[in-house]
């Protein structure tokens, strides 16, 4: 069953992924750090499954990206290809309702 508010939820943590990549203060690996923590919590059992899958297949696509690499810090984070960190933001970008 789908719940109002986890979409309300998506939709906020969407419009966040959306400042950090505009946001012309940060870095490309902090952009990359931050886009995706934009949705920690989210409850996504509240979601209908095709939207569900379609947040845990982007997240899967960036954990096989970052799967190429050994990041124990976020400063390790800087390690990271700029076409890697680029594919990473646009993945998550792709994942807004």
């Amino acid at each position: 069953m789908a719940d109002k508010k986890v979409y309300q939820d998506w939709s906020d943590s969407a419009a966040k992924v959306r400042a950090i990549a505009s946001d012309s203060s940060l870095e490309l690996w902090q952009k990359r750090h931050l886009v995706a923590g934009a949705y920690a919590g989210l409850a996504l059992e509240g979601l209908k499954s095709k939207h569900r899958h379609k947040i845990l297949g982007g997240f899967s696509k960036m954990n096989g990206i970052l799967s190429q690499y050994t990041l124990n810090t976020y400063d390790e984070y800087q390690i990271i290809k700029e076409e890697d960190l680029r594919e990473i933001v646009r993945i998550v970008m792709l994942l807004e309702p």
